[in-house]
């Protein structure tokens, strides 16, 4: 089990790679390099990377469940009940919320996972 700052440490791990686990260009290709754009339940390219989201440049990273302020490079994932993890390599700025309650609302999950990524990349221009 881990918690959200644990998670976010992750992806700045992702972005950073303090203990050489990586091999640079693997870890760039799996984090930036989008495989998959097949459509999701709302029409949306899906914007797969090996296993994560990236934001993209469409206009649609909010439907993705990142921020308004959050760079076009950033990788993440949502999880369950909107929850939400995700590294921007534009600010450096990485971010994880996590619940263990679940919210029967989707738009609020949505409304909620959103501005929580837009106020944590907004943090950058601070």
């Amino acid at each position: 089990m881990t918690g959200a700052a644990q998670l976010a440490l992750y992806y700045q791990a992702l972005l950073h790679d303090p203990g050489g686990l990586w091999d640079q260009a693997v870890l760039a290709d799996g984090t930036g390099r989008v495989r998959v754009r097949l459509l999701d339940a709302f029409g949306i390219a899906s914007n797969r990377t090996l296993g994560l989201i990236q934001a993209g440049d469409d206009g649609q990273a909010v439907a993705r469940g990142f921020g308004r302020t959050v760079g076009p490079r950033a990788f993440g994932h949502g999880g369950a009940a909107g929850q939400i993890a995700w590294a921007d390599p534009d600010s450096g700025v990485s971010f994880a919320y996590l619940t263990n309650g679940i919210d029967a609302n989707p738009i609020r999950i949505m409304r909620r996972g959103v501005a929580l990524s837009s106020l944590a990349g907004a943090c950058a221009a601070d």
